[in-house]
């Protein structure tokens, strides 16, 4: 008899969550037995293209996310479709399980959010606090009815099960596969802010602005030392866009303000083709975040051999090991030091580009492909179902 699946996937819009369930569901064909799925997305992510397993069922949320309609759809329309489908088992690739779930329940946690505190996002607007603070009401209110919760790293792990009281005996860690996506670029064409003839030290910066990315940093740093940075030829390469968040903008205005132009060089959001040329051609990526989960910039980093200058959290050491750098993340002068360390010595980061390699093709960290980590939830899931 076929084990029926319930997918909640309507949260996973954007980033990781989105990037991770598609790559799941994809996978989901080449490993599936006789599972059957009733997939709940939102409309407008690519889901509805996603070719998944026979006998499947997709459930288009068409509304809008605003809290108004989300706490309708989660709270009345969400429990009596899964209901209606009478699932076996249900799984949410994303924090926001069913409150009252009849059925044995797997949620997928990613959101660091969730588990780190206030210190890991300064800058933050109210709209967002108040958005977080909902957040882990849900997983709170959820969890009773959780059997079973997927992380990617022991890190995550250890931290979700101390902030929630959560039994770690129902917690599997299911890693992230390196990105095989990733074209190579290294016969490619360097862009023209990367141009090796302009004699620069070039720091790639890729992040879109987010609270906890920290960007904001970055004017501090080039301002205390503005006379360094320009004797040393040092250029940054931002990747942000106004439209990233409410305070993109300001940073981008902030930058032109203080005649940081020259040294700040923000090149915008980058496609994924562009993303492998960047890092090629950068001498190092330095993504200054204070809170991840498994942070795939750094995979996506070591996968094509750019240095990493990372700071000292435990997120951080967990992906990268010896393939990077580490700074205190609260100190400026600890960042400006590590970078001066970095431009001065080749043969550092060659090393550290050979020791990222070496990383990625850890299968206790990374598995070698989604459909491992597909097989493996499935697994898991057959065993809840039963």
């Amino acid at each position: 008899m076929a084990i029926k699946i319930a997918i909640i996937a309507h949260a996973c819009r954007g980033g990781g969550g989105l990037f991770q369930t598609t790559n799941l569901l994809k996978a989901l064909k080449n490993v599936v037995r006789d599972e059957q799925f009733l997939l709940v997305c939102s409309a407008g992510y690519g889901f509805e293209k996603i070719e998944l397993p026979p006998n499947s069922k997709v459930f288009v949320f068409q509304g809008k996310h605003n809290p108004l309609e989300r706490y309708w759809f989660e709270l009345v329309t969400l429990p009596n479709l899964i209901d209606r489908y009478n699932p076996d088992v249900v799984y949410s690739p994303g924090p926001i399980g069913l409150v009252n779930s009849r059925v044995p329940q797997a949620l997928f946690i990613r959101n660091g959010y969730l588990f780190y505190d206030k210190k890991h996002y300064p800058d933050m607007h109210l709209r967002l606090r108040l958005r977080i603070a909902a957040l882990k009401w849900q997983v709170k209110k959820s969890l009773p009815s959780t059997k079973l919760i997927f992380c990617q790293t022991p890190i995550v792990e250890q931290r979700f099960s101390e902030k929630y009281d959560y039994p770690r005996n129902q917690m599997r860690v299911l890693g992230f596969p390196p990105p095989a996506e990733m074209p190579s670029a290294t016969n490619l064409e360097a862009p023209c802010v990367l141009d090796k003839k302009l004699g620069d030290f070039r720091i790639l910066m890729l992040t879109e602005y987010m609270p906890h990315k920290n960007p904001g940093i970055l004017i501090s740093l080039c301002e205390r030392y503005d006379s360094q940075i320009r004797e040393k030829q040092i250029r940054f390469i931002t990747t942000v866009e106004p439209e990233d968040h409410p305070r993109a903008e300001k940073f981008l205005k902030e930058v032109s303000r203080r005649g940081l132009g020259d040294v700040i060089i923000n090149a915008g959001k980058l496609s994924r083709k562009d993303v492998s040329r960047y890092l090629c051609h950068s001498d190092i990526l330095w993504l200054p975040t204070l809170l991840e989960c498994l942070p795939t910039t750094y995979l996506e980093a070591m996968s094509v051999g750019a240095p990493i200058l990372a700071p000292d959290l435990d997120f951080a050491r967990y992906t990268c090991d010896e393939a990077a750098v580490y700074y205190d993340p609260w100190d400026v002068d600890s960042i400006f030091e590590k970078i001066m360390f970095m431009r001065e010595n080749p043969q550092i980061r060659r090393g550290l580009a050979e020791k990222g390699k070496l990383q990625l093709q850890n299968r206790e960290k990374f598995p070698e492909s989604w459909e491992e980590v597909a097989a493996i939830t499935l697994q898991e899931l057959r065993k809840l179902a039963k």
